[in-house]
């Protein structure tokens, strides 16, 4: 157990741990909030031929994560798997450093859910009164609003209504998404043809290569199927983990394919005034979609408050995922505050202080989007590099130790095909790590440079200083064999 004191409960089943993975990805919807990004970046064609290509790569990263979560289940994730899989010398210290990627990495899309709730709040306020114009620090408060209410529903005596808005959020997703399909086909006039939707290929980000402008036109399709991780941080709190974390995982990333490949289609059908996307109202290109489309303010309402409870309960489930990490990750003092963080409650098994100082991160991280907008979308791309890291080293170093260490009696085994799907799910994702910190349009200018490695770097500087200033000491205490019951835990598969 380390630092804490109180072991977890069961609270996460099947259902609703399904909930928390397919809520932050909610990819039938979520594809739409990229219209604008197609426009001049590949266009249509690329916007949806690029997510049928990345539906097979990302399953294989999928399938590799399925079997490393069935062989060592835990709630540090990716960071433990380095841990138990690097050579002893180096095991704990590559740990530290992907334990430090991957709490920046849900630290920075639990920023991007609420936030989004929040611009879509505001954005629909502009719908319905033309005249009001959307201020930042507004903004910004109703990102405060919607931070405390998610830690709020997440403490002891509410926390037992997160089960029916987990479980109701895959339904209501689904069901948003079929009512979006029928809506928009039905009222948008004139449609786009069929080579605009599929052929037609647009390269106005001034790369000279289309076929460079295609792969970074990948990276809303990534975006909506990356977040395999999720599950893996709930370990603790389900009743059979190596049986039911694979499941999770398997179950929403099918349903995160299987229904955005025809909402794209929808979507880019029904963009009937595809320039309007550049500047959409409020900033949010599936407002004004929903707006040109429906010429109906009373149904852009309705759908539009129904997508925002979605991206509320995506904001309440990054919480919940970046909570459970940050206790994960606390209980060998790996983190500031560690000792506090490492606590559950006594009575109900939850790490409400973790849940507090993150609540506290993320109210403080929010207040750079009234500044710069170019901060906050580098603290968002970043969000995935970072998390990508720490997988791709994770199944490195399994390439590395041998599959055959893995517990021979996992449930979820992907017998010889396993070495070649480890492979190549591991070259994808360094490529998509290359891709992900690319800048999207040419010439590079400060509003347009993608910032990503510049904060992927910053977290990493972090990560050593307090290495060097803190952990170290902790280190030595752990080597000497003060914490015998660690010692017990970060033992390899």
């Amino acid at each position: 157990m380390g630092i804490g004191e109180v072991k977890p409960k069961v609270h996460f089943g099947l259902i609703s741990a399904i909930g928390v993975q397919y809520s932050v990805t909610g990819a039938p919807i979520a594809i739409g909030t990229y219209l604008s990004l197609t426009i001049g970046l590949g266009g249509s064609a690329a916007y949806f031929w690029g997510y049928v290509m990345m539906g097979f790569f990302q399953l294989t990263t999928c399938l590799a994560m399925c079997e490393l979560a069935s062989a060592i289940p835990h709630s540090s994730g990716p960071a433990y798997w380095v841990t138990v899989l690097g050579p002893p010398r180096y095991g704990r210290t590559l740990g530290y450093i992907m334990g430090w990627l991957t709490n920046a990495g849900w630290f920075f899309i639990s920023s991007a859910c609420v936030l989004y709730a929040a611009q879509l709040t505001m954005a629909i306020v502009e719908v319905a009164h033309p005249d009001f114009t959307i201020e930042t620090w507004q903004t910004y408060l109703v990102y405060c609003a919607y931070s405390v209410l998610c830690f709020s529903i997440n403490l002891p005596r509410t926390f037992k209504i997160v089960h029916y808005l987990l479980t109701a959020v895959i339904f209501i997703l689904n069901g948003t998404a079929i009512w979006l399909l029928v809506a928009l086909l039905a009222r948008a006039h004139p449609k786009q043809n069929a080579h605009a939707v599929f052929i037609e290929f647009v390269n106005e980000s001034g790369w000279s290569s289309d076929g460079a402008v295609f792969f970074l036109a990948l990276l809303p399709a990534y975006a909506c199927l990356a977040g395999l991780d999720n599950a893996t941080h709930l370990a603790d709190e389900m009743e059979n983990p190596k049986k039911q974390i694979p499941q999770v995982i398997m179950g929403s990333f099918a349903m995160n394919y299987f229904t955005a490949l025809p909402m794209i289609v929808v979507y880019e059908f029904c963009n009937v005034e595809p320039e309007s996307m550049l500047d959409p109202v409020g900033g949010q290109p599936m407002i004004q979609l929903m707006v040109n489309a429906f010429r109906s303010l009373p149904l852009t309402i309705v759908t539009t408050a129904v997508i925002i409870y979605g991206f509320f309960v995506a904001s309440a489930s990054s919480l919940i995922t970046w909570a459970r990490l940050t206790w994960s990750f606390s209980r060998d003092g790996s983190l500031p505050f560690s000792r506090m963080m490492a606590k559950l409650t006594s009575r109900d098994s939850l790490p409400v202080n973790a849940l507090s100082i993150n609540t506290v991160v993320l109210i403080a991280l929010g207040a750079i989007s009234i500044g710069s907008s170019t901060a906050m979308n580098a603290l968002l791309g970043a969000a995935n590099v970072c998390i990508v890291s720490a997988i791709v080293t994770a199944f490195g170093l399994a390439l590395y130790r041998g599959r055959k260490s893995f517990d021979p009696d996992r449930w979820f085994n992907l017998g010889r095909w396993g070495d070649a799907i480890f492979w190549l799910s591991t070259l994808w994702s360094v490529f998509m790590t290359v891709m992900l910190s690319m800048p999207l349009y040419l010439p590079v200018t400060p509003a347009y440079m993608n910032w990503t490695c510049v904060v992927f770097g910053g977290v990493v500087v972090l990560a050593a200083i307090y290495w060097f200033a803190v952990f170290s000491r902790i280190e030595v205490a752990y080597s000497s064999g003060d914490h015998g019951e660690e010692q017990e835990n970060h033992r390899g598969p």
